[in-house]
């Protein structure tokens, strides 16, 4: 991947993020969702850009001793090429730096791609929550990964 960045998402993201959002997702977050998971104090939003261009992002909270990965979307012309997993890799770096022992996640039960994108670095399924999205009824799938401590 040639140029890719990784740095925190500001207010000036927002546009290219809601666009990416209403091309991933069948029940996309609204505006005023992502700009109060931006301005929550216990969140880590991180943008990814490649030469410039904001191909992708991640939304989470950290909570008492868990981080609860709330959104996470790559551009369709942008996907297979390590992107999500770099993303994921920053969240669990702020995890760590922050005492958590957990991430956790929910993902609709027919969403293939990304549950296998999400146990390739560790996560397990744990439970399944029944009609947990409301556009669908469909069940999501809940994941957890424990965290590894490292040095430093």
């Amino acid at each position: 991947m040639d140029s890719l960045t990784l740095r925190k998402t500001t207010r000036e993201d927002m546009p290219s993020i809601f666009a990416i959002e209403q091309a991933s997702f069948v029940s996309p977050w609204n505006v005023h969702t992502f700009l109060t998971a931006l301005h929550n104090r216990r969140s880590c939003n991180i943008t990814a850009r490649c030469n410039g261009e904001i191909v992708g992002y991640c939304f989470s909270l950290g909570m008492k001793n868990m981080v609860h990965l709330l959104n996470l979307a790559v551009h369709p012309d942008f996907r297979r090429q390590g992107i999500a997993r770099r993303l994921l890799g920053e969240i669990f770096s702020f995890a760590r730096s922050h005492g958590k022992s957990y991430v956790f996640l929910e993902v609709r039960k027919s969403n293939e791609s990304a549950k296998r994108l999400y146990a390739s670095v560790g996560f397990t399924h744990v439970s399944t929550w029944q009609r947990y999205y409301s556009d669908s009824g469909e069940d999501a799938s809940i994941m957890v990964k424990r965290l590894e401590r490292t040095d430093g």
